[in-house]
């Protein structure tokens, strides 16, 4: 499985993670679903480290944000069951704000890994620079994007 897939999954499952805890707040349920999300969370977060540590190329980004996503989910974990022991508000809010931090680094883990794939496709085969193969493979871009300077505006730029 890819990177991209499993922050894909895991950003689902933490918006379902954060559901539950609502519902946990507002005694609709038990502790029990929520505590095993997070469990399932803590596990997928590894797989997403174990990948993105031994994908090829390296990403510096995408590994150091996938450290830090499986550090937060444990600190995460240690403050949801300090809040069910000792039901202190102010430690419900910061596992609700450590909370909120994970679902925007799986959501920018997403982006990145996604914006990933796109540029590693982009990449000739063939080992040459990315200048002339844009030049000889797809003529209508670089007749279509041109850099705006003073010097030469009609200069092309490629991608």
């Amino acid at each position: 499985m890819k990177v991209r897939d499993l922050f894909r999954v895991t950003m689902i499952l933490v918006f379902i993670q954060i559901a539950l805890g609502g519902l946990l707040t507002f005694d609709y349920i038990s502790w029990i679903p929520h505590a095993i999300t997070g469990f399932i969370v803590l596990a997928l977060a590894i797989v997403t480290l174990i990948v993105a540590q031994t994908s090829k190329p390296p990403f510096r980004p995408l590994q150091g944000l996938s450290i830090g996503l499986v550090l937060a989910i444990v600190v995460q974990i240690i403050l949801g069951f300090i809040t069910l022991n000792t039901s202190n508000l102010a430690v419900a809010w910061v596992h609700l704000l450590v909370a909120v931090g994970i679902y925007g680094m799986v959501v920018s883990g997403t982006f990145m890994s996604m914006r990933l794939n796109y540029h590693s496709r982009e990449q000739p085969a063939t080992g040459t620079s990315p200048r002339s193969s844009a030049s000889t493979t797809t003529p209508l871009l670089s007749v279509l994007s041109y850099r705006q300077s003073s010097a030469e505006p009609d200069e092309p730029v490629y991608f």
